[in-house]
């Protein structure tokens, strides 16, 4: 039988406005929104009793060893609400002494008494939205908080990191936002800095469709930083980073030594993960399951689970599906990067078609091992850093080719 999965994703859809560029599974409530008590709380409670319900659900549980809150904007639960749920997980699942309990925050979303609150209920380690410091770019983009309340947050998850009540936290940035040019993104990679988080994510700016963003971009009235500045911003991101000490470890993330992202890394790496609440995707043994992105469908597929029993990909079952390019691309992403005679052995292909594809494959990436792009060593092979990282896309198009043509 399969090992159970010891790690969890909780998904909480509440924001107090959609951001330009997010297309995530989200539900605006307004600036003024109460969860325990008021304006909003309804719908919170209504969420949160379904979102309950199918953490329950699930008939093979084990200790967990991380747990990831994101959104959405988690930060807008007060903290008895985060509690509770921590609580139901340790209550029906357990989790393992030091266990990784990641929420993500955002900075005009939370106080210093929530961020007490939050540690008191058991989280240990922080992601803060930042994107910006900037309020000209703060704006374009539709964020909330300005750079103020940014900075206010970062020193408050120092203060409490450097007095060792939390295990660690993450600064998040988007690169190559609009009116994000090479200046500006210095002083915003800068400004992160200073503040020494142990974790930093950048991610770039993906136009997406639905999304205020792509409705800009289609009339013509959305300007982003050339993509000549957006080669620089990359460029410096790397080098900043790294001489300030950061190691990139994933093409998006940035770590201080023992400060990586465990929970993350069970995705990258291929590992079963439960996912709880609507739009989040689970995949405890390898078939992947995403629950319905709108919330009235979301609750009745809660029900159903109920009514018809678990869906398939949620019962624990010695067959596992995962889709080959997928473990690929997921392994490349890593600086340890993925060996591939061990990945394609795993497909249990008679050897003649096991040596057929192998050799297409490497043929697909010769150029990019000549060109420094991707490097190998013995059967291992991973993206150089910066060049590779940074243009990834073209050995991932080649190799989703390859595996679009295996026989």
């Amino acid at each position: 039988m399969n090992k159970f999965p010891r790690s969890a994703y909780v998904h909480i859809p509440f924001c107090h406005r959609r951001c330009f560029y997010c297309d995530f599974a989200v539900i605006p409530l307004g600036n003024k929104v109460e969860t325990l008590k008021g304006y909003g709380s309804k719908t919170v409670h209504e969420y949160l009793h379904f979102l309950y319900k199918e953490i329950l659900s699930i008939e093979h549980k084990s200790p967990l060893s991380t747990i990831y809150v994101g959104g959405g904007t988690p930060s807008i639960l007060d903290p008895k609400q985060i509690k509770e749920l921590i609580d139901l997980f340790k209550e029906n699942y357990g989790i393992d002494y030091g266990a990784e309990i990641t929420m993500e925050v955002d900075p005009a979303s939370f106080n210093q008494d929530d961020l007490y609150g939050f540690i008191n209920a058991g989280v240990n380690r922080f992601s803060l939205g930042v994107q910006s410091f900037n309020n000209q770019i703060l704006s374009k983009s539709g964020r909330r908080h300005i750079g103020e309340d940014a900075e206010k947050s970062c020193l408050w998850l120092k203060r409490v990191y450097d007095s060792g009540l939390i295990k660690s936290w993450s600064l998040d940035l988007i690169q190559n936002l609009p009116l994000s040019g090479f200046k500006e993104w210095q002083y915003d990679l800068k400004k992160a800095i200073k503040f020494s988080p142990p974790h930093v994510s950048i991610y770039d700016l993906n136009i997406e469709n639905g999304t205020v963003f792509k409705k800009l971009v289609n009339l013509g009235k959305l300007k982003l930083p050339s993509d000549e500045d957006a080669f620089r911003n990359s460029e410096s991101t790397n080098s900043i980073l790294k001489e300030s000490g950061y190691s990139r470890y994933e093409i998006s993330n940035y770590s201080l030594p023992r400060h990586q992202s465990r929970h993350n890394r069970v995705y990258w790496s291929g590992l079963g993960w439960w996912s709880f609440g609507q739009g989040s995707t689970s995949s405890p043994w390898g078939e992947k399951l995403t629950r319905p992105r709108v919330s009235k469908e979301y609750k009745k597929w809660v029900t159903s689970q109920y009514k018809f029993n678990l869906d398939s990909s949620l019962v624990n079952s010695d067959f596992v599906y995962e889709e080959l390019d997928e473990k690929i691309m997921l392994g490349l992403r890593l600086k340890e990067g993925i060996d591939i005679y061990k990945v394609l052995k795993e497909q249990n292909w008679e050897n003649e078609k096991f040596e057929s594809n192998l050799s297409k494959l490497l043929e697909e990436w010769e150029r990019f091992l000549e060109s420094g792009l991707l490097v190998r060593q013995g059967n291992r092979f991973f993206l150089s850093d910066p060049k590779g990282m940074e243009l990834s896309n073209q050995i991932l198009i080649s190799m989703f080719k390859w595996w679009d043509n295996v026989s």
